[in-house]
């Protein structure tokens, strides 16, 4: 299962997104915009409040970075 904690202004959330479409994956978005109750949740995932924060397989990405998303995918 792979979720995506972004929102929808954010380049590197559109980034993350448009990879995983790419490569054909779905996943799960979590808008994390308007709910102060998901931004809780995207800190206790990452430790940190920014986004996108993409979970893959139990691994935490933060940010936009292909060589751990394709780590995280490979598992």
């Amino acid at each position: 299962m792979i979720k995506i904690y972004s929102v929808d202004w954010c380049p590197s959330c559109v980034k993350v997104k448009s990879y995983l479409d790419k490569r054909g994956f779905e996943y799960e978005v979590i808008n994390v915009a308007d709910a102060h109750e998901d931004r809780n949740i995207v800190e206790k995932v990452s430790g940190q409040r920014t986004v996108p924060v993409t979970e893959i397989n139990g691994h935490v990405i933060v940010g936009y970075n292909k060589l751990e998303i394709d780590k995280a995918l490979e598992v």
